[in-house]
């Protein structure tokens, strides 16, 4: 087998890999898609029991709904689980392979398939899904690894076929265990946060870039990671989907070594909090966003700090600051120069020191950040001096990002503080 480019299918085939205990997707053969959707079919009364079906399929009769069609599908997953089910001529509109299966597929088995608004992985408007019996079968089994957040089941895609395998196996595991322990609930994710914030939490907090735990990767995947929350409940899709990066990931991978990841955490509560307060939503995707697309925390942490009433950036968020900056940007060379002015900053005798932070919060531009340096600077009685590394270190970067970054060390507890 081969991964197919479509997450659901994708991760599909990690799960049957990770249940026959094989160590790549290129491993897998069809008879371990046919024994593993017999597992699912063996198990399909607990999964409904706790609840687990209802987000991947629509009028399942398996699901209790619609018992009268129960025979025909019993006979659909007997046909995928033997290798008999009918098929056509035609090429599958996922992998392209040949022949299909004789009907549509609609969100019955395939999780957002068909209809107006669903299905973000196909065409829109589409009545059902062409598929081969490989690639249905993968997808038939989500059930069987996917844990859940409270957006419905989510995953892990990745592009490597060997990671694909170990990044499904955690949810395999989970609820393995759960089915063993006859527990429900732990299935379920316990972040308190919604939408693309709450896939923010999980990967934040994941084994899986943490290799000081067991259950790692074995290593971090060159083109990152996609995770994807979703569920097939109602009339419209529910799709959430966050890209993260190889060095977002070992940016997470670094702060849960280090002991920091409830700092990060604690970043998105409450800038869900403050998005709510200041009825600015779109600060709530904002952190995801900046994650995505490698950019500096420092604007969005610096509106955070300016709203709290002490003002302040606690030590242990500084660190995590640095090593964002270092692991996740590749930029802890602006960021020690830019630390090394915040010193020289704070070191200014008298009220020099108070006078500059106030003003450097209220900049708005690079230029005025400039002035700003260069009218302390001309005073000798501050001692303030700036080499021309440090100032090359606030011209080559984005003025936001540089004002923001700056102000924040400035505002940084100190080193002893709170130990």
């Amino acid at each position: 087998m081969e991964l197919t480019g479509n997450p659901f299918v994708d991760v599909g085939l990690g799960i049957a890999a990770s249940k026959v205990g094989r160590q790549s997707i290129q491993l897998l053969c069809r008879d371990d898609l046919q024994n593993t959707v017999g597992t699912l079919h063996r198990t399909i009364a607990r999964l409904k029991d706790f609840k687990i079906l209802a987000p991947f399929w629509v009028n399942n009769p398996f699901m209790g709904k619609n018992l009268g069609q129960k025979p025909r599908f019993e006979a659909f997953l007997n046909g995928l689980e033997t290798g008999l089910l009918p098929t056509r001529p035609g090429h599958c509109q996922v992998c392209g392979r040949s022949p299909v299966i004789s009907q549509e597929v609609d969100r019955c088995w395939f999780p957002l398939a068909a209809g107006r608004d669903s299905d973000p992985c196909t065409l829109p408007e589409l009545k059902g899904k062409v598929l081969c019996a490989d690639c249905l079968s993968a997808v038939i089994i989500l059930p069987l690894g996917c844990p859940f957040c409270s957006d419905g089941p989510y995953f892990v895609h990745v592009s490597e076929p060997d990671l694909q395998v170990q990044a499904a196996s955690e949810g395999v595991a989970t609820l393995d265990a759960a089915l063993a322990a006859n527990a429900g609930d732990g299935i379920k994710h316990n972040t308190a946060l919604r939408g693309r914030l709450a896939l923010l939490d999980i990967a934040s907090g994941s084994i899986l870039w943490d290799h000081s735990q067991p259950g790692h990767v074995e290593h971090i995947p060159q083109s990152g990671a996609t995770m994807i929350s979703f569920s097939n409940r109602g009339n419209a899709a529910c799709f959430n989907q966050l890209h993260l990066p190889a060095q977002a990931l070992e940016f997470f991978g670094t702060i849960a070594e280090a002991g920091l990841r409830s700092v990060f955490l604690a970043w998105a509560q409450e800038i869900q909090r403050f998005a709510e307060a200041a009825n600015r939503k779109s600060l709530v995707d904002e952190l995801c966003g900046e994650v995505e697309e490698r950019r500096s925390l420092g604007p969005l942490l610096f509106a955070l700090v300016r709203a709290r009433k002490a003002g302040r950036l606690r030590k242990e968020e500084c660190k995590v600051l640095e090593i964002y900056e270092d692991v996740a940007l590749r930029k802890k060379e602006r960021f020690d120069a830019l630390q090394r002015i915040a010193n020289k900053i704070r070191q200014m005798p008298g009220g020099y020191s108070g006078s500059f932070i106030k003003q450097l919060g209220n900049l708005g531009s690079k230029s005025t950040l400039l002035d700003l340096l260069k009218d302390f600077h001309r005073r000798e009685s501050t001692g303030l001096k700036i080499t021309s590394s440090e100032l090359r270190a606030i011209i080559d970067g984005p003025a936001n990002e540089t004002t923001s970054l700056l102000y924040l060390l400035c505002v940084a507890d100190d080193e002893d503080e709170n130990e």
